[in-house]
């Protein structure tokens, strides 16, 4: 159990300036019972009730269709809006002609009162596809398709073919849950929300896309995922010269979200540019794919920044690690996200046979993660610098802190970061090419460790592990590794908790004065020593 991350201003995505506490996926998420209003005297508003008993039909509120097949046999007008009746159940797939514009978007909702109205895709490919259209608002439904388990399908499919920009993309309030599709990936594969760029005839890419406070449970195979054909460069082990070439999706919003029990990746990145990737909680995925898959990442996707998202419940080794810098991106920052008990570990740096470079890991938390902290994977890369994370390693836990499985050419800065290892099991380093840095860091019970100048192995007086996150993993008064960092250029100016960085830095992801406690229970002998 958490406690609820902050939200950030809108300065901390450009400059680190200063936090606002705000509640976490919740506080995104549309009430159950908000109705869709909409004006229908212009008769571009058309209602749908598939319980309703048989009689005229004219898409009124007091003559609704009775079937997603006729609503997606309509040429609808720009700006037109769907409502589904609340309390009842669709089952097809939905796929409207229609688009909206500025100022007035193509609503699809919900009318009425009771539960969000379901639509079952029935086993089909698409449970709702929205394809070659703009300015478009989903919200306030619940859609599902276990039938066919297997089958390559979506829940929600936003693609544009050879369209161009397209514009103004909002999914909100969604339920989608029981889409048991196949075990593939990418601009065709399975997922609870997939965005799709395909075709190589016209340039095509999204701009202005918010996904927000929707919950994605039991998907295989992704649970949210970007993906374009238009992603050709040379830095990444997929480049085709002949293909689509480079052309990246703005101003993309992921934010708020719960994931849950997921066969495969929680939240996907790729080609785009700028993308914001914060308050999100995923918990339960890697549960039933053969590939690797990892919680959060961005792969061949330029300044991705993920803060305030919080992941556990990985399963595998094969990543089953909360979050990953992957190959072809530039520019990432993770920051003020928080990790725990994910059996594939923390955190994954991987080129493969593509290039990566300026990232940046910071602030972030990682509690009772096994197998690993820091990985890395063949290729190279340039400028990977981790600082001030605090990485706790429980009871029962062995862990290589950080794993060079490659002697190909790296270049991390592990610096101000604290590391505990307790109870049984170990901690210990792997380093294979002199490639890491380390320098000012706590590492406390950990063995087989590097050069540290500037570094300790104090125990640095943690806050009670076993509580909330991130409360847990404080700083007591008296600990050894308060004002004991060195700074770093570019960091931001507030913590995790909201606290101001100080010159010199603490040591790890808090920031701020000594804490009365609870001390951690092993350290309750110490508690006469706090001053």
């Amino acid at each position: 159990m958490t406690t609820p991350l902050p939200r950030s201003s809108g300065a901390v995505r450009a400059a680190g300036a200063a936090l606002v506490a705000v509640a976490l996926a919740a506080s995104t998420a549309p009430a159950a019972s908000a109705t869709t209003t909409a004006r229908d005297n212009s008769g571009q508003v058309q209602y749908v009730d598939c319980g309703a008993a048989s009689g005229t039909e004219s898409g009124s509120r007091n003559q609704p269709w009775r079937t997603l097949d006729q609503v997606n046999r309509l040429n609808l007008k720009t700006g037109s809006s769907i409502l589904l009746k609340r309390g009842s159940r669709c089952t097809g797939t939905l796929a409207p002609q229609g688009t909206g514009q500025p100022g007035k978007p193509m609503v699809i909702g919900a009318y009425g009162r009771g539960a969000k109205p379901v639509i079952d895709g029935g086993g089909n490919a698409e449970t709702l596809l929205l394809k070659n259209t703009q300015w478009v608002e989903a919200k306030d439904l619940e859609i599902t398709n276990s039938g066919n388990p297997g089958r390559n399908k979506r829940g929600v499919r936003v693609q544009l073919q050879d369209f161009g920009t397209g514009t103004h993309y909002r999914l909100t309030g969604l339920d989608i849950h029981d889409i048991r599709g196949d075990d593939t990936k990418g601009t065709e594969g399975s997922a609870g929300i997939l965005f799709s760029v395909t075709g190589s005839k016209k340039p095509t890419k999204f701009d202005d896309v918010e996904v927000s406070g929707n919950t994605v449970t039991t998907v295989d195979r992704e649970g949210i995922y970007f993906a374009s054909t238009w992603n050709n460069r040379p830095v990444h082990g997929d480049y085709d010269p002949d293909g689509p070439a480079y052309l990246p999706s703005t101003r993309v919003v992921v934010r708020g979200n719960t994931l849950k029990d997921l066969g495969g990746d929680g939240i996907v990145i790729t080609a785009t540019d700028k993308t914001l990737v914060e308050h999100n909680r995923l918990d339960g995925f890697q549960r039933r794919s053969a590939g690797y898959n990892a919680g959060m990442w961005p792969w061949n996707a330029d300044n991705t920044l993920f803060q305030y998202n919080e992941v556990s419940g990985g399963e595998t080794t094969r990543d089953g690690m909360a979050y990953d810098i992957d190959e072809g991106t530039f520019g990432t920052v993770f920051q003020y996200n928080v990790s725990h008990d994910n059996a594939g570990g923390f955190f994954l740096v991987c080129t493969a046979t593509g290039r990566l470079a300026d990232a940046v890991i910071r602030y972030n938390i990682s509690r009772n993660d096994h197998y690993r902290g820091i990985e890395t994977c063949s290729g190279s890369f340039d400028r990977v610098r981790a600082h001030n994370n605090t990485i706790y390693i429980g009871e029962g836990i062995t862990q290589t802190v950080i794993n060079e499985n490659t002697t190909n050419k790296h270049d991390i800065t592990f610096t101000n970061n604290i590391v505990v290892k307790e109870g049984t099991g170990t901690a210990t380093f792997n380093l294979k090419n002199n490639a890491v840095t380390l320098a000012h860091n706590t590492l406390a019970n950990v063995h087989s460790t590097p050069g540290n100048p500037g570094g300790t192995t104090t125990d640095p007086r943690l806050t009670d592990p076993t509580g909330a996150l991130p409360d847990g993993l404080r700083l007591r008064s008296g600990s050894p590794a308060l004002r004991a960092g060195t700074p770093v250029p570019g960091s931001p100016r507030r913590d995790l908790y909201g606290n101001p960085v100080g010159n010199p830095p603490n040591m790890g992801a808090y920031q701020g004065r000594g804490v009365a406690g609870p001390l951690r229970p092993t350290a309750m002998a110490d508690a006469g020593n706090a001053s």
